[in-house]
C-alpha cells in the first residue's frame, strides 16, 4: 500500500487528487465571497466599537476633568480620546473598499488572463481587508490605554 493511499484513509490516489482539485476549485470560487463576508464583520465590529465608545465618553466625567487641565494637556487628552475613533474610521474605509467596484480588463477567451484577473481581484480585496483588520486592532490599543488612564485621572 502506498503512502498517499494510507493518508487518504483507504481512498485510491486518483480519488484523493480529485478531492483536492475540487476543494481548490471551490476555494477559488468562494474566495471573493469569503473576503467580502469578513469585511462585513469588520464593518459591524468597528461600528459597534464606535457606538460603545461614544456612549462611554458621553456618560463619563471627562468634561470636569478636562476643564481642570492646562490647555496643552487638554489637547493631548483630546487627541488620546479621538485616536481609537480615527483608527476605526480607517478600518471602515478599508473594509468598504473591499466592496468598491473596480474595472478589470480581461480576455474571456483566455484562461490564463481570466485566472490572472481573478488573482488581481482577490489580491486587491485581501489587501484592503488586511488594512481594515490592522486599523481595527490598532484602535483597541489606545482604547485600552485610555481606559487604564481613566482609572488614575478620574
Amino acid at each position: 500500500m502506498s503512502a498517499s493511499h494510507d493518508k487518504a484513509g483507504g481512498l485510491p490516489p486518483a480519488a484523493v487528487e480529485s478531492f483536492w482539485l475540487e476543494t481548490a476549485r471551490s476555494m477559488a470560487r468562494e474566495s471573493v465571497n469569503s473576503i467580502e463576508e469578513a469585511a462585513k464583520q469588520v464593518i459591524a465590529i468597528a461600528s459597534v466599537a464606535q457606538t460603545v465608545y461614544f456612549a462611554a465618553i458621553s456618560f463619563s466625567r471627562l468634561r470636569m476633568v478636562i476643564g481642570r487641565l492646562a490647555p496643552m494637556e487638554q489637547i493631548i487628552v483630546a487627541l488620546a480620546l479621538i485616536s481609537p475613533l480615527v483608527c476605526w474610521v480607517f478600518a471602515l474605509y478599508f473594509a468598504i473598499r473591499v466592496f468598491k467596484p473596480e474595472m478589470y480588463r480581461t480576455d474571456l477567451s483566455s484562461a490564463d488572463r481570466a485566472e490572472e484577473m481573478h488573482y488581481r481581484v482577490v489580491a486587491y480585496k485581501h489587501q484592503q481587508l488586511q488594512r481594515a483588520y490592522w486599523f481595527l486592532v490598532l484602535g483597541f490599543i489606545p482604547l485600552l490605554v485610555n481606559v487604564m488612564l481613566s482609572f488614575f485621572v478620574v
